[in-house]
C-alpha cells in the first residue's frame, strides 16, 4: 500500500504497459513474424520456380508451408 493517491499512475508511467496495450503487442509482434515467415517462404518458392522455369504461382505454396511450419513451432502442443 501507498500513501500517495496517483500510486497506480506512477506505475504506467515508470514504463509499464497496460493490459490491452500488452495483449495488442504480443498480437502484432506474432503477426509480424508470421508475415516474415511468409515472405521468406514465398521467395525461396520464387527462387526455386523460377529456376526450374514452373509457374510462380506455385511459390505461395512455399509461403503457406513456411507459414503453417512457422505456426505449428510456435504453438504450445502436447509435444513440446
Amino acid at each position: 500500500m501507498s500513501d500517495a493517491p496517483n500510486a497506480k499512475d506512477d506505475l504506467k508511467n515508470n514504463g509499464e504497459l497496460g493490459f490491452l496495450a500488452s495483449l495488442f503487442m504480443g498480437i502484432m509482434r506474432d503477426l509480424v513474424k508470421f508475415i516474415i515467415a511468409f515472405v521468406v517462404g514465398t521467395g525461396a518458392g520464387a527462387i526455386v520456380c523460377w529456376y526450374y522455369g514452373v509457374p510462380l504461382v506455385f511459390s505461395l505454396a512455399g509461403g503457406i508451408l513456411v507459414l503453417g511450419l512457422a505456426l505449428a513451432l510456435s504453438t504450445d502442443s502436447l509435444f513440446s
